[in-house]
């Protein structure tokens, strides 16, 4: 989810306030994480879908977490490796874990770390805990692990310090305990007081970006290279616009009014409107919708029948090139997701099948009482959503055969998987005593 990073929020899940990096009283201080032992099997069983064995697998419990956190993911996983990485405590700071995602095995564990003070009134809200985040990259074909926090370095009792988002990055296939990072990064920012939201830190599918809302509201991006911390900050590009993906091509941006897509100097995606938008010559005539393994989502308005309807078109990002396109209503704001071999791509109610070149809207219509919103996809095609377009623990779930795009009803209760790799899924839910748990279940 190129992986994207998704997260599940919890409300009231219990326990304190953030982890004490440096507890004087070493009887009461969180276990090592590196001395995990390999799980044995599910000790909680979710009510799960059929292509899912609630029993075999492995479960891990964040029972570390604040009860308020600011929504940053705290699990990634790494389709190439097969991994699930998340983010732990040990009495002496944060670390990041490594499992392989089929036996539970540890992989990896680093060494404890202290992230950036949080930022304090007058920077970001304080009212949630800023916590440290986990991403996955592919760089040359290899895959990294990334911990990383946003935060405030070199102030002190005199001093005001400032904001940057430091990265910590490790080989996916690295092993043993205490774990030194390849490289650590760090990166300038301002972010918005508007909240941690606006800040996100990901491969979109072209290698690991960090993009932000910066005090002013610009929105600015800048591309990491993970092996040696080269930054390519979206400058000249995004004089003209909103850096969206940065390719080898150059960088995508959107136009800051009508949110027309180009590169710059490249190419203009209304040299790849799709077949039935009207208007392609217009500016305001196509609209980024989002980007993941490295296909970008775009908007544009089509003709049916005496009005017009939204029609959603896939494009590679770095010729622009349309892959496919259909018309649906599918609502703002809604975040990409790629199966894990990169073949089927959703965003909201639309889902696409990049090898048949065909797409399936899942919007409520005439036969259909409720629309399904998609927030993960297996390899197979099968997609994973809500009936609604928020994503919370007890809502409706439903399953979508993306080979007919015919969606099922799940029974009440139904978890669906938040993150998938080739054979297992990856399911977030609150602890049954505190914090989250991480339940990565395989296929039947």
């Amino acid at each position: 989810m190129s992986i994207t990073l998704t997260v599940l929020v919890l409300a009231g899940c219990g326990g304190g306030g953030s982890p004490d990096t440096k507890n004087e009283n070493k009887d009461s201080a969180t276990p090592s994480a590196e001395a995990a032992p390999s799980p044995e099997g599910p000790s909680v069983l979710l009510a799960v879908p059929s292509a899912y064995d609630p029993k075999q697998g492995w479960q891990h419990t964040l029972d570390w977490m604040p009860e308020d956190y600011a929504a940053q993911p705290l699990v990634a996983v790494g389709a190439r490796t097969d991994t699930v990485a998340y983010v732990d405590t040990t009495e002496d700071g944060y670390v990041v874990q490594v499992r392989d995602a089929s036996t539970g095995t540890v992989r990896f564990t680093s060494r404890p770390w202290e992230p950036p003070s949080p930022m304090e009134a007058g920077g970001l809200p304080s009212h949630s805990a800023q916590l440290p985040s986990v991403a996955t990259a592919v760089q040359d074909g290899r895959e990294y692990v990334v911990l990383w926090a946003h935060g405030e370095t070199g102030g002190d009792a005199l001093n005001k310090g400032k904001q940057s988002v430091r990265l910590l990055v490790f080989p996916a296939d690295a092993s043993g305990s205490a774990v030194v990072p390849a490289r650590e990064i760090d990166i300038p920012v301002e972010v918005s007081a508007l909240g941690e939201d606006h800040l996100q830190v990901a491969d979109f599918g072209t290698g690991l970006e960090v993009h932000w809302e910066s005090e002013n509201t610009d929105k600015k991006a800048v591309a990491v290279d993970v092996t040696n911390g080269t930054l390519d900050r979206c400058a000249d590009a995004c004089a003209e616009g909103i850096g969206r993906i940065s390719t080898d091509k150059g960088w995508v941006v959107s136009d800051r009014s009508q949110g027309a897509v180009s590169m710059p100097g490249a190419w203009d995606i209304r040299d790849a409107a799709p077949p039935g938008a009207k208007y392609p010559d217009d500016t305001g005539s196509n609209e980024f919708v989002g980007v993941t393994g490295g296909r970008l989502l775009t908007r544009w308005q089509a003709e049916s029948g005496s009005v017009m309807r939204p029609l959603t078109a896939l494009h590679d990002a770095t010729t622009g090139k349309l892959e496919t396109s259909i018309v649906c209503d599918r609502p703002d704001g809604e975040k990409a997701v790629a199966s894990p071999d990169g073949r089927f791509v959703a965003a909201g109610t639309v889902a696409f099948d990049l090898q048949q070149r065909s797409g399936h809207c899942l919007d409520a219509g005439e036969e259909r009482k409720a629309s399904v919103y998609v927030w993960s996809i297996a390899d197979g095609g099968t997609a994973y959503g809500t009936l609604d377009d928020t994503r919370t623990v007890n809502g409706q779930t439903a399953e979508v055969d993306l080979s007919t795009g015919t969606p099922r009803l799940l029974p009440e209760g139904t978890l669906v998987p938040d993150l998938t790799l080739k054979s297992t899924g990856v399911f977030l839910s609150p602890s049954p005593t505190d914090g989250l748990l991480i339940s990565v279940l395989r296929t039947q």
